[in-house]
């Protein structure tokens, strides 16, 4: 039961969220609606209805929030596995897990489209996108998952110091959501990780949790990890083992045409060529520098490939085409707009 009988004010409930490592400024932006003005905040009753605000945009307790000494926790609907890099607690990522979580379950609300099971092959699954497109590209994948009517958005709407992941799948009844949130502008660097989380999907690891991949290892010994990336590899490649390897001869203005010669004969996207060549060759290096050299001509390669693109936003707007706005209440509409449209 929610509790009403609230003596705090406003000023008290920003410095609790603060915290939890939710400031004031991201509090203002993204968990009250436009039309909130601080002169509301005078009348102690508005905290009541800022903590509705804040509770279901951002997934959060609203009796802990209510609580005057108590600590705002978020809604524990749903059990995470984290994947963590190196020195990296685990729970820095739980306010992103949460507050992604949310967004993820509008998408699964809001989605038209009836959601149907895929083969758990990943060549069957890339022989049907292949129907209809010369390649297998960021835009084949997302067309492939909205059409079986898995949600797929890019999300980035978190406190500035949070500690983000590169993808997550999470499931609101029994539809699976693709959240990918890596800070990447490259479409074959998003299409790895929609493949990559589509793997997660088609093999079941994400039926009963929430799963998280803050960064993507093809050496990981985790055996669901593993899976997931060979998945990806056999669906944007062609075969789960291929290894793209340049000729040392080949110059970096060169590495773009080297990649679209392969991309035809292959029908693979040039830009995911790229990658495969650059993971080869930096797993294979000795040092630091040496892979930071390697992973920078992958970049410019790839500006050049694919030109002045925001995958992200792209995402985004496919997204667009299958959502149904009507279906969510007024604020979860808003909030949604807003969450898919920066």
């Amino acid at each position: 039961m929610i509790q009403t009988q609230v003596q705090m004010k406003m000023e008290t409930l920003y410095e609790r969220l603060e915290g939890i490592g939710l400031p004031y400024k991201f509090i203002r932006e993204r968990a009250l609606p436009d039309w909130w003005d601080s002169e509301f905040e005078s009348n102690r009753g508005a905290v009541v209805e800022a903590a509705a605000y804040i509770s279901r945009r951002l997934n959060l307790d609203i009796n802990s929030l209510l609580s005057p000494n108590g600590t705002p926790t978020f809604k524990q609907e749903c059990m995470a596995r984290f994947k963590r890099k190196r020195g990296v607690v685990a729970q820095e990522l739980y306010n992103s897990y949460c507050i992604a979580a949310r967004v993820a379950e509008m998408a699964a609300v809001a989605c038209t489209t009836e959601f149907k099971l895929l083969s758990e092959s990943a060549s069957i699954i890339r022989n049907k996108i292949l129907e209809s497109r010369d390649k297998v590209d960021m835009f084949g994948l997302l067309q492939l998952c909205w059409s079986c009517g898995i949600p797929v958005v890019y999300f980035d709407g978190y406190p500035k110091s949070q500690d983000n992941f590169g993808g997550m799948v999470a499931s609101f009844n029994h539809r699976p959501v693709i959240v990918i949130s890596l800070n990447q502008y490259s479409r074959a660097w998003l299409a790895f990780i929609l493949a990559h989380e589509l793997g997660h999907i088609i093999k079941g690891h994400a039926s009963d949790t929430i799963f998280i991949d803050e960064r993507v290892l093809f050496e990981s010994s985790d055996i669901e990890e593993v899976d997931a990336s060979v998945f990806a590899r056999e669906l944007l490649l062609g075969k789960p083992d291929i290894g793209y390897n340049f000729p040392a001869y080949v110059t970096l203005e060169e590495m773009p045409d080297y990649a679209r010669k392969i991309s035809v004969r292959d029908k693979v996207d040039p830009g995911a060529v790229v990658l495969n060549n650059a993971w080869n060759k930096a797993f294979r290096v000795a040092t630091l520098k040496e892979e930071r050299v390697i992973w920078a001509t992958a970049s410019e390669s790839l500006k050049i490939i694919e030109g002045d693109v925001d995958a992200s936003k792209e995402i985004n707007i496919y997204a667009r085409q299958y959502l149904d706005f009507d279906k969510l209440d007024v604020d979860s509409q808003d909030y949604l707009e807003l969450a898919i449209t920066e």
